[in-house]
């Protein structure tokens, strides 16, 4: 596992803090997004949405297990905490492609494992 970078670990400290403005400015205004087999969300205020309904559904907790970088990718794997207003908690596994040539997000794949029982 490589360690956290700076980068990546104020961009998740804010995602769960539900901090949306502060880790929309990592992403480039031509970033494009995908969870799992859903659509390519393409452009920033279309990225934003996507991620506010996120945030509308529950709250979450990223805790790191690996991170792997390679040039301008980095691969981070997760177990991630869902809280939802009800008070159902949900942990899944997760792992999150990111691509930063210029310093700035231009692509997130998010792979997450959910089983519904």
């Amino acid at each position: 596992m490589t360690a956290v970078p700076d980068w990546l670990r104020r961009h998740y400290e804010a995602v769960d803090a539900a901090r949306l403005d502060d880790y929309l400015a990592d992403f480039a205004d031509d970033a494009e997004i995908r969870f799992g087999a859903g659509p390519v969300v393409r452009g920033k205020e279309d990225v934003r949405a996507a991620l506010a309904a996120g945030h509308a559904r529950h709250a979450m907790r990223h805790e790191f297990l690996n991170v792997w970088e390679a040039g301008s990718t980095t691969i981070a794997e997760f177990s991630v905490m869902y809280t939802y207003a009800d008070g159902r908690v949900e942990s899944v596994p997760a792992l999150t492609v990111l691509e930063r040539p210029n310093g700035l997000v231009t692509s997130m794949r998010v792979y997450i494992d959910r089983q519904r029982g």
